[in-house]
């Protein structure tokens, strides 16, 4: 019988798997993207919808269906607590002006 080769532990990392990006030795103006304040106007009100409708979802939610997970991944409870988590980091990070 040949030898066949041990599985591998849960504690090594997968192998990197290459992303075939080529960085650019050139910054155009369309790679600053300017961002107006008329733009931020837009993304705040945006994200105050987004947000208002992600909270009525929520609270329509079930403390058993806040528990579930619609696929294989993070339960609807773990992706509130992410999102919450993501603004922390926004306001950590702030206006870099």
């Amino acid at each position: 019988m040949a030898p066949t080769a041990p599985p591998p532990t849960p504690l090594a990392p997968p192998p990197t798997q290459p992303d075939h990006w080529h960085a650019s030795a050139t910054t155009t103006a369309a790679d600053l993207a300017p961002f107006t304040g008329a733009d931020l106007d837009e993304a705040r009100s945006r994200l105050t919808r987004l947000a208002r409708i992600w909270a009525n979802r929520l609270d329509a939610l079930t403390p058993d269906e806040l528990d579930r997970s619609p696929g294989a991944g993070w339960t609807f409870r773990q992706l509130a607590f992410h999102v919450a988590e993501s603004v922390y980091y926004a306001d950590s990070v702030g206006d870099q002006h």
